[in-house]
């Protein structure tokens, strides 16, 4: 399938692309692309993919023409994951079948459209990749430019300026940083061949990744079982856990069940804004005044109301 990057804007190079520039594209969209992919598949996106994966993240450049009016136009020929990794499992938290019928290209156009969306602090992103998409920002070469990245109407155009960039770059800043954690529940949904580990706390289910092999191995005994781990939590956009990567497990002490908990790092704010939209009984305004007793005293009033505000967006 044949996609098109669009550049346009600056007077000085406008219709021309430099070798070192142009390397700089390739490299910059490729980076994307492998990391919206590994986060597809497995969960969390700085991961190196092996040799398989690789290949299926060819893609290449068909043509490039320009002009002083036109532009610089790039054409990128990419093949559908549903042609180059038949077998492989899916997503390890979630089902994620729809990436077969994906390309790379597909993937970083899908990337900024999450990351650029008004709802972009649910996005299910992660901090590496969105550091990616905002080193993207290196191939503006003036304020006064704008790429377009399109498929031809298979799938909606994503229009880019330096400005959303800012956008970008708040969303990656309001994700907290990964932080050593300690939970403690019962071992459930492995599934080796995919590193998927489910632990069911008292506070809700855990999704737990296992990226060394050795661990997944030997974690086997406590299919089933309580078992207490010790790794590092990652969070959601929103300040919701995404997964626990394992650093060390072990059989459960007798005080592990006090000291762990499920990992949380969402701001007043954000956990006022959660609960509400998660009340399907009463309106907004209901929900959001019943829970706010243990926070009130934090916020002053017009904050309270621009809270309800969000809610209703």
């Amino acid at each position: 399938m044949n996609y098109d990057i669009k550049i346009l804007g600056e007077d000085e190079d406008n219709g021309l692309l430099e070798f070192d520039r142009l390397k700089l594209l390739t490299k910059s969209t490729k980076d994307i692309a492998t990391k919206a992919l590994m986060f597809r598949l497995r969960g969390f996106s700085d991961i190196t993919p092996d040799k398989h994966l690789k290949k299926a993240l060819a893609m290449r450049l068909q043509s490039i023409s320009g002009s002083g009016h036109d532009g610089t136009s790039l054409t990128i020929d990419c093949i559908h994951f549903s042609e180059t990794i038949k077998g492989v499992q899916m997503d390890m938290f979630k089902p994620q079948e729809e990436v077969l019928q994906l390309t790379p290209m597909a993937l970083v156009i899908k990337s900024f459209q999450s990351a650029l969306n008004d709802d972009s602090e649910d996005a299910d992103l992660d901090k590496p990749l969105l550091k990616s998409l905002m080193s993207f920002k290196k191939n503006f070469i003036s304020d006064n430019e704008i790429f377009y990245m399109a498929n031809r109407g298979t799938i909606a155009e994503v229009r880019l300026t330096k400005d959303d960039f800012q956008k970008i770059g708040r969303l990656e800043d309001s994700i907290p940083e990964p932080k050593k954690v300690i939970v403690h529940g019962q071992l459930d949904e492995m599934k080796v061949s995919k590193g998927k580990l489910g632990l069911q706390t008292e506070q809700g289910f855990v999704n737990v990744f296992a990226n060394d092999k050795t661990i997944l191995e030997n974690i086997v005994g406590f299919m089933g079982k309580e078992v207490t781990i010790s790794g590092m939590a990652h969070y959601k956009p929103n300040g919701q856990l995404s997964f626990v990567e394992i650093q060390e497990y072990s059989k459960p002490g007798a005080r592990d069940k006090f000291f762990s908990k499920k990992p949380t790092a969402m701001t007043a704010h954000q956990q006022l804004l959660f609960q509400a939209k998660q009340s399907k009984k009463s309106s907004s305004l209901s929900a959001l005044k019943s829970i706010s007793g243990l926070l009130r005293d934090e916020i002053g009033e017009e904050q309270f109301q621009e809270m309800l505000k969000d809610i209703h967006r």
